[in-house]
């Protein structure tokens, strides 16, 4: 469908002007019949009719370019120069380490992906295309304002891949205005607890006074609870 609109768009430009209108449903009858002729004819109408099956798709998929700039350091240029043009790093050290990460690497229509075992492989993103993915799954039609680690997990399933994913995740929900307000309260003491430790019965006591309390006989409101640190 992208496809399709992709080709649709390129249309248009060739268009002066264009207008988009929508049917109202009563206006729109013949659509329906048609579309419910399926319900009125038996299968043997249908045995009549002739299948075409499509051998290839009826818009031709354009060729994609390596999305690598020439001018920009991006962590996918030591792999599409060594898989598209063979090139290495001249550090022994550094060509030894690229081979072991690339063997995780493919290629497919001069697009870099990770192989994944679990599932399909994963679209490597840049820098900049991986801040608009986690925008669009955070904040999107179909987000839910995931936390940091969620949103990741999330983009995984989606189909991407970038080293530095769950940093910047955590990063992009820790800004939005929306998962600061509704955020869990942290719990956490500001400063750090410090036991009391207590060897043997008796050693330590522990006195609460706990009140105002309804009036009892002889006019008591309060009640002195004492306590054993070490028997509790």
């Amino acid at each position: 469908m992208i496809l399709y609109l992709d080709y649709v768009k390129n249309l248009c430009k060739e268009f002066s002007s264009f207008d988009i209108d929508q049917i109202s449903r009563d206006l729109n009858t013949q659509a329906d019949v048609l579309a419910s002729l399926g319900s009125n004819f038996s299968t043997a109408v249908f045995d009549k009719i002739p299948i075409v099956h499509l051998l290839e798709p009826t818009i031709t998929k354009p060729d994609q370019i390596c999305p690598i700039n020439e001018d920009t350091n991006f962590w996918t240029k030591p792999y599409y120069d060594l898989f598209l043009q063979g090139i290495l790093p001249e550090d022994r050290h550094e060509t030894r380490a690229l081979r072991i990460k690339a063997s995780t690497y493919t290629i497919i229509n001069n697009i870099l992906f990770k192989k994944s075992q679990a599932g399909p492989h994963l679209r490597c993103l840049e820098p900049h295309e991986a801040e608009q993915v986690i925008q669009d799954i955070h904040d999107g039609y179909c987000g839910n304002h995931k936390g940091g680690r969620s949103l990741a997990s999330k983009v995984l399933r989606t189909g991407y891949f970038c080293p530095t994913l769950r940093t910047d995740c955590l990063t992009y929900s820790s800004k939005g205005e929306a998962c600061q307000l509704h955020s869990p309260f942290i719990h956490h003491p500001s400063e750090l607890l410090y036991s009391i430790s207590a060897p043997w019965p008796f050693k330590k006591w522990g006195m609460y006074i706990v009140g105002k309390l309804p009036q009892a006989p002889g006019q008591k409101v309060y009640m002195l609870a004492m306590t054993d640190y070490f028997s509790k």
